[in-house]
């Protein structure tokens, strides 16, 4: 009886080995990760559980490990952080017929409540009853072997022409410069049904800038031009190799008139831009779009990097110069 047990307890070990997972977790802000062993959890109601293939690292998962105030009491400690998630369908709710064992998907990590009006239309974002479901931000996310996905209406399956390390970055700065750059294309258009000399901004040239130069490409009118701003060098380099149209860089050690100067010659007769995508969203960067923007032109807000930082809104211009956000 005793080896019997033994034996049993032996082969428990063994398959708990096999079938475990490990995650990274916040254990205490601003310290490193604790690597924690624990066992493959199984898939919800209406759900399903993912093997993690690739998590990207967003500059939020940065703000969030650092508790910087950011997210104020969104991220609780003992969260497995990662948002940006691309893997294989491990187990899945039988009743969940659109996705089966083996599937490649990239999870969106945005999810609401699944019965509201919104919801059920997709706009997990705007939740009638503001529940957030936020994988990798206030549940356990991709920093981890597995991940409990909730609700399988944020799952998109991936295409065999997409690699697994780009598309786990999609359903967050793939998503977010998408539409930003969406938002700016209607005013986009109608400046260019009255000036061939068209020219957008694009705030900071990192990840987001260069999804948005891809994206400007592709959903803009032809001939519009594209600019990339930012105080980097290099990461203006990266935003050529993209194919934007003009590189301006916002050197630290330049005067405010010098950088606005510096912009509004590069943006052709019209001596400004039609549209503006902020990807840093400080408050310089905040005033000085204001300064290079058209009369009638759309200033879109992204970025986090301002975090609670006021900026001065000057109100004069979305009054006589009808600038808009």
């Amino acid at each position: 009886q005793k080896d019997t047990h033994s034996h049993a307890a032996s082969f428990s070990r063994k398959v708990f080995s096999i079938m475990a997972r490990r995650s990274m977790r916040l254990v205490e802000f601003g310290k490193p990760f604790q690597l924690m062993k624990e066992e493959v959890p199984t898939a919800p109601k209406g759900g399903a559980v993912v093997k993690t293939e690739y998590a990207g690292v967003c500059h939020s998962d940065l703000h969030s490990a650092d508790g910087d105030g950011l997210f104020p009491n969104l991220v609780p400690l003992q969260t497995v952080l990662g948002h940006e998630i691309a893997g294989t369908v491990h187990a899945i709710d039988p009743s969940c017929g659109q996705f089966k064992v083996g599937d490649k998907v990239a999870v969106y990590f945005h999810g609401g409540c699944g019965d509201c009006g919104r919801c059920k239309v997709g706009e997990t974002t705007a939740c009638l009853k503001d529940v957030k479901h936020w994988t990798g931000i206030n549940e356990d996310g991709g920093f981890s072997d597995y991940v409990i996905v909730g609700d399988v209406s944020v799952m998109v399956k991936v295409p065999d022409t997409v690699a697994m390390d780009t598309a786990c970055l999609l359903p967050c700065s793939g998503l977010t410069a998408y539409n930003a750059v969406c938002t700016i294309v209607p005013t986009v258009q109608d400046f260019a049904k009255y000036t061939a000399d068209c020219a957008v901004l694009l705030v900071g040239a990192g990840g987001l800038g260069l999804w948005g130069v891809q994206f400007c490409k592709q959903l803009l009118p032809a001939g519009v031009r594209v600019i990339s701003a930012d105080v980097d060098d290099e990461k203006l380099s990266a935003a050529r190799d993209a194919s934007c149209d003009e590189a301006v860089v916002w050197g630290k050690d330049m005067s405010e008139d010098d950088i606005v100067a510096a912009t509004k010659k590069v943006c052709g007769s019209l001596g400004g831009v039609v549209a503006a995508v902020d990807f840093v969203n400080v408050p310089a960067t905040f005033e000085r779009v204001e300064k290079v923007l058209v009369q009638g032109g759309m200033h879109v807000v992204v970025g986090l990097l301002g975090g609670n930082a006021p900026a001065s809104v000057p109100l004069m211009p979305y009054v006589l110069l009808r600038h808009h956000t």
